[in-house]
This record gives structure tokens, C-alpha cells and sequence, in this order.
């Protein structure tokens, strides 16, 4: 993440197995309360001056086997007026939220 004044727009971009239902699904457990509009591309956090914009770009499946393939994407988040420690707290949040199960 650069930069932490409220004209600075913060970005961080992930690769994730996750569909755009999934990503509608489970977006309200990952704000613990903020505001939100989900659009076709993704969704809109809190206000232009103080929130969140999270973008959700479908990427082409990654085949593990024949039989086996995931589907992924790739999610920007940029953070809006938000200090360094509020977008980290919304980073573990959502991290927690969308985190797959594994060993």
C-alpha cells in the first residue's frame, strides 16, 4: 500500500478463487457494518471520500488436472480517505472472510 492522506488512493490487487456469486455472497460478512452497492463489476464501500471500491475482473480457470480446475479472479481493492491502520484491519477482515479452507 502507498501513501495515507484522504487524496491518496491506497491499491492493493489479489488472485483469487472466488466467482463473481461467491463474491456477492459473502461481501456483507467482510464489513462489518459499512454501507455498500454491489454492481456488475464489483462494489462500492462507504463514501467517495471515505471508503472503499473493490473491482472484480473474472480471470480464465486455472486447471489443476483434468478433472480438476478452479475458477479465479482478480480482486483491486483501493481504499478512499481510510488511514494505514484502518485499511489493514479491512484487509484482515476480508482476508478471513474469503479465506478457503486448506491444510
Amino acid at each position: 500500500m502507498t501513501g495515507s492522506s484522504s487524496d491518496t488512493t491506497d491499491r492493493v490487487v489479489k488472485e483469487m478463487a472466488l466467482t463473481p456469486a461467491d463474491f456477492v455472497r459473502l461481501l456483507p460478512r467482510a464489513l462489518d457494518g459499512w454501507a455498500y452497492e454491489v454492481g456488475p463489476a464489483g462494489a462500492a464501500i462507504g463514501t467517495a471520500e471515505r471508503g472503499v471500491t473493490i473491482t472484480l475482473t473474472e480471470m480464465p480457470r486455472r486447471v489443476i488436472t483434468s478433472l480438476l480446475s478452479i475458477e479465479l479472479s482478480q480482486v483491486e481493492i483501493a481504499f478512499h480517505g481510510l488511514a494505514p491502520g484502518e485499511q489493514k484491519s479491512f484487509l484482515e477482515r476480508f482476508d478471513r472472510t474469503f479465506q478457503r479452507g486448506g491444510g
